[in-house]
């Protein structure tokens, strides 16, 4: 049994996954899509909802994925964990191979959602995620 371990975190925006990690895991190294527009906020002296942009998601991606690297391949970091909401299982399928391949156990953890609330997820999350895009995440989640 290995004591590197990665923690693969997926719901969707609003669910409480960030909440999850900071509770269950506030020593970890966590990568997430979200760091990369809370950098540029911090940079700029701005809000996430100012920085957001569609067309940086992307960007955002890769990031989170170097972040990633660093943590496993460079940092040997024992605890790390992947807080982004990886509604499609195949958003999760590179970041298990490296880490099994350096050495790492790895778990994913889903965050409960009821299909029906994606207003509640709406008001909850903190990012400024869309009605409609959160309802699509809803629709299109792989259990």
């Amino acid at each position: 049994m290995s004591n590197k371990r990665l923690k693969i975190i997926r719901g969707i925006s609003g669910s409480g996954k960030t909440t999850y990690v900071n509770k269950h895991y506030p020593e970890a190294f966590v990568c997430s899509a979200d760091n990369y527009f809370e950098g540029l906020a911090k940079a700029n002296n701005t809000s996430y909802a100012e920085e957001f942009k569609p067309w940086l998601v992307g960007k955002a991606h890769q990031h989170c994925w170097g972040s990633f690297i660093q943590a496993v391949v460079v940092m040997d970091e024992p605890l790390v964990v992947v807080d982004n909401t990886n509604t499609n299982k195949w958003e999760c399928d590179n970041y298990g191979v490296l880490a099994e391949l350096m050495g790492y156990e790895v778990e994913i953890v889903e965050i409960p959602f009821e299909a029906d609330k994606a207003e509640v997820y709406h008001e909850r999350n903190t990012h400024g995620v869309p009605l409609e895009v959160i309802q699509r995440m809803i629709e299109h989640y792989e259990s």
